[in-house]
Order: structure tokens, then C-alpha cells, then sequence
């Protein structure tokens, strides 16, 4: 009795060490490493130099300054890193034996090149990819993704080619709290400003995929541009048909409230000789001017977002919500009412925003916050 217990003791020390190994073994490795780059560890190793055949684990974030970097996970997964780019390997759990797993990368700056491995394509469910404004779901491809410094994320469907050259296109669905779309076809892209809006309608962009290999997708290409501009136009458009040409002051008075001298004089009017057609039109373009030039007015105002010095905006009417967070994550939240206009004045450590205009008004915001 004793040996069998000692013989089930030993397997139960086995399999604990087999786990504890499992849990910190290497997920992948660098195959690709040209001029500057660094892995932060979460056991809190940071700075570390990124040479080629470099292990790399997960919650590892790679950083790169003038530099590029290429990884290869065990499943065949592979990404690579541009310059001036952040990427955190959120998590990676895979089984050889079955080719199934779990993978959650989260990129943050610059540009960010994924080709799908076996996690994709048998466990396609339990893929998870960030960016600041998106998630992206993945069916079994390759695609880019481009953040610039203030969030907003260009992601661009790429052929997926194998060593003998046969090339195909699978599909990716990219989200956010305000809708989705899914693009299918080589070089379609789409581009999100800000969480709660949703992706660009997808455009095909006239780039070579040997700039994307080379990772020089650095801002947004011309198409994206124009589909932004268009839709900015439509929205306008779609603003000013919601006008109710009904909605002026004439329709409410009280004409039996009106005083007895001044009804009196009223029946005096020669009714023949007014121009009732005339005097509506006038009055439905007078109603259409103030209304289009509110709508324009509107597009001069600060736009919901990211903007400079870190600022966010977000539109909850009939709230503005403004916040910004310095670099040691302290905090300033705003909560203004949107019918008042501010002129907001902050230190926050070593950074100063001075005469920040929002809204029409002159109610002055001084804030210091030391670090």
C-alpha cells in the first residue's frame, strides 16, 4: 500500500513539474531583428535586447525604436514589427497534438504585419487581436495594422502566399461598440478614429505588397482618405434633411391672446393682396439657412476623439466628457454640460495646454495637477 502510494506521489510531482515548465516555456522565437528593439518581461525584466533565435513568452511587449522585428510562435503564427512600434503578446496557449489554442496580441503604435498559424485555422474563435479603437476576428489570413500616435487604426486585408507561390484571400471582421465590417478581398481597407464609431466602409487601396513587406504603411493611404471625406459630406447631407420646415415661431401664437387694438387693426388688411407663397418660401429658406449654417458651424467645433497632447473628447450629449492621462496615469476627467462654452487652461506635470476652446463661451477651467 505504501508503494503504491509513493508510486501515485511521484506521478502527481511529475505532472506538476511538467505543468510548471509548460507555464514558462517559449511560445516562439525571433527570426527576423534589424537595428534597435527591446522585450519588456511581466516578471519585470525590461529592456531587453532583441538579438535573432531571442525566446520569446507570453506577456512579452516588444518595442522597437529605428529597428524591425520578425517572430515566429510555435503554431506558425508569425508577426512582424516596424519601426517606432509596441506590441504586447497578451496571451498564447497551444497543443501540438490537437493544433489547437488560444492567442491575444494587442498592438498599440505603428505598424503590425499578422499571418495566420494553426490557432487561426482550427481554433479561429479563440484569436483575439487589438488595437486602441478595433478588435480584429481573423478566419485563416494575413493582414496590417497602423496606429498612429493619438489611436486611430488602419487595418488592410493582404493576400496570404505559401513558399511555392500560390496565394489566397480569407476574410477578417473588424469591430468596435458601434457596428463592424468584414472585408474578403485583397488590399481592402478600413480605418477607425475613435472606439465608439464605427469602421470605415472598406475601399481597395492601391498599395504594392512589397510595401507592406517592408512595412511602410505609415499613414493613411489617399483611398482611405477620400472614403473619410465622403462620408464626413454625407453625414452633413444626411443632418440637413432632418429639418422640419414646420418648426417656426410664427405657428405659435395665440391669437386670442392678441390685444383687442391690435385685432382690430388686423382686419384692416386687404387679404387680396397678400403674397402668402411668397412669404412661406422666404420663410422656409430663412428656416433652411439657419439651419445648414448650424450644421456648419457644428463641423468647425471640436470633433469628438484623441487630439493633441493627449486629449479625449467624447460626445455624450447633452454632455462633453474631456479627460487626458499624463504618462505616470494620472488622471483629469471633465464632465461639461454642452450648452456652455469653456476655455480650459492645464498643467499636468510637465505639460502645459493653454486656451483649449470648447464650445462657445468664456467660462474659464484652470487645472494643476503635480505628478
Amino acid at each position: 500500500m505504501q508503494t503504491f502510494r509513493f508510486i501515485i506521489g511521484l506521478i502527481l510531482l511529475t505532472l506538476t513539474t511538467l505543468v510548471s515548465v509548460n507555464s514558462f516555456a517559449s511560445i516562439g522565437q525571433v527570426t527576423l531583428h534589424k537595428g534597435n528593439a527591446v522585450i519588456d518581461r511581466k516578471d519585470g525584466d525590461q529592456g531587453i535586447e532583441i538579438e535573432k533565435d531571442l525566446g520569446v513568452f507570453s506577456y512579452d511587449t516588444v518595442k522597437t525604436g529605428n529597428g524591425k522585428v520578425g517572430i515566429q510562435f510555435i503554431d506558425d503564427t508569425r508577426v512582424d514589427v516596424t519601426e517606432h512600434s509596441k506590441l504586447l503578446i497578451d496571451e498564447f496557449v497551444y497543443d501540438a497534438n490537437t493544433q489547437t489554442g488560444s492567442l491575444s496580441l494587442k498592438a498599440t503604435l505603428g505598424t503590425v504585419r499578422y499571418a495566420s498559424g494553426q490557432i487561426a485555422k482550427n481554433s479561429k474563435q479563440n484569436v483575439k487581436i487589438s488595437t486602441p479603437t478595433a478588435s480584429i476576428s481573423v478566419r485563416g489570413t494575413d493582414f496590417a495594422m497602423t496606429i498612429d500616435e493619438i489611436g486611430s487604426s488602419t487595418i488592410i486585408l493582404l493576400p496570404s502566399c505559401d513558399s511555392d507561390g500560390m496565394c489566397f484571400v480569407g476574410e477578417i471582421s473588424v469591430e468596435t461598440d458601434a457596428g463592424f465590417v468584414i472585408m474578403n478581398q485583397a488590399f481592402q481597407a478600413t480605418t477607425v478614429d475613435v472606439p465608439d464609431s464605427k469602421p470605415l466602409k472598406p475601399v481597395i487601396v492601391g498599395l504594392d505588397e512589397n510595401m507592406i513587406n517592408n512595412l511602410l504603411v505609415v499613414s493613411k493611404p489617399k483611398e482611405i482618405e477620400q472614403q473619410e471625406e465622403k462620408e464626413r459630406r454625407l453625414k452633413i447631407v444626411a443632418n440637413a434633411l432632418d429639418i422640419d420646415f414646420l418648426q417656426f415661431d410664427d405657428l405659435e401664437v395665440d391669437l386670442l391672446e392678441v390685444e383687442e387694438d391690435e385685432f382690430a387693426g388686423a382686419l384692416d388688411i386687404d387679404f387680396l393682396e397678400q403674397n402668402f407663397l411668397g412669404d412661406i418660401l422666404a420663410e422656409l429658406n430663412k428656416q433652411l439657412a439657419i439651419k445648414m449654417k448650424s450644421e456648419f458651424d457644428k463641423d468647425k467645433k471640436k470633433k469628438a476623439g484623441q487630439e493633441e497632447f493627449g486629449v479625449i473628447l467624447l460626445d455624450e450629449e447633452p454632455e462633453w466628457v474631456w479627460m487626458r492621462t499624463d504618462e505616470s496615469n494620472n488622471n483629469i476627467v471633465l464632465r461639461l454640460n454642452q450648452e456652455n462654452g469653456y476655455i480650459i487652461n492645464v498643467t499636468q506635470g510637465d505639460t502645459e495646454i493653454i486656451d483649449y476652446e470648447l464650445g462657445d463661451g468664456d467660462n474659464y477651467i484652470t487645472i494643476y495637477q503635480n505628478q
